[in-house]
C-alpha cells in the first residue's frame, strides 16, 4: 500500500513544482538520500528527494478483532492496523545553487499548504480504498535534525518533514468462525 500511495503524492508535488518554477525537468525523486555504501543515492543535482523515514502505529484507533455474520456463522476478522508515515523532503542541489534549494523547499511547503488533504476524489491515481491522507508539517529541534541526518549518513540540507495521517491496513483475513445460534431451547414448566 505505501508503495502505491507515496509515488502518487510525489508525482503531484513534482507537477506542481514544474509548473510553479517553469521547469521542464522532473525535480522530485523518491529515494533514500544515501545508499548502503554511503554514497548519494540519486544521480545528478538540483532535486527534491522524497524519503519515507518512519512508520508509526496510530494507537488511538486500535481495536480488537471484528465479527461479521456470514451465512449461518459469525466470522471473526483480524483487526485493522492504522499507521502514520513520516516523510522527509530534502533538497540535493549544487552548493552554488543554495538559494535555489531554499526556493524549492518553500515550493514544497506551499504545495502542502494548498493541498494538505489527499482523497480519492481530489487525487487521480490514489487507491479508492484510501479514505484520506492528511499531511501535517512537523517541527524538529536542531539536535533531532542532526541525529536524523546522521542516522541516514547524510549532511544536512534544506528540508522539511511531514507526518502523513493515516493509512489503514485491512486484510479481512478470517481468524475464526462461530456458528450462530438459530433457536433457543427453553425448558419451562407451565
Amino acid at each position: 500500500m505505501i508503495q502505491n500511495v507515496l509515488p502518487v503524492v510525489a508525482k503531484e508535488l513534482n507537477d506542481y513544482l514544474k509548473s510553479r518554477f517553469n521547469s521542464l525537468e522532473d525535480k522530485v525523486v523518491m529515494s533514500n538520500i544515501m545508499d548502503q555504501s554511503g554514497s548519494l543515492a540519486i544521480e545528478g543535482n538540483n532535486k527534491v528527494v522524497f524519503s519515507l523515514i518512519n512508520i508509526t502505529e496510530e494507537t488511538t484507533l486500535k481495536a480488537g478483532s471484528s465479527e461479521q455474520m456470514m451465512g449461518g456463522s459469525y466470522a471473526q476478522f483480524s483487526p485493522s492496523v492504522h499507521v502514520n508515515l513520516t516523510v522527509l523532503l530534502s533538497t540535493q542541489f549544487n552548493p552554488k545553487n543554495y538559494t535555489e534549494a531554499l526556493r524549492y523547499v518553500s515550493g514544497v511547503i506551499y504545495f502542502f499548504q494548498s493541498k494538505p488533504l489527499f482523497t480519492y476524489e481530489n487525487t487521480p491515481g490514489l487507491d479508492p480504498n484510501i479514505n484520506k491522507l492528511h499531511f501535517d508539517l512537523q517541527s524538529m529541534s536542531t539536535h533531532d535534525l542532526m541525529s536524523l541526518f546522521s542516522l541516514m549518513g547524510a549532511k544536512y540540507t534544506p528540508s522539511v518533514i511531514y507526518r502523513v495521517k493515516m493509512l489503514t491496513f485491512n486484510q479481512e483475513t478470517i481468524v475464526d468462525t462461530l456458528p450462530a445460534i438459530s433457536e433457543t431451547d427453553v425448558e419451562g414448566g407451565g
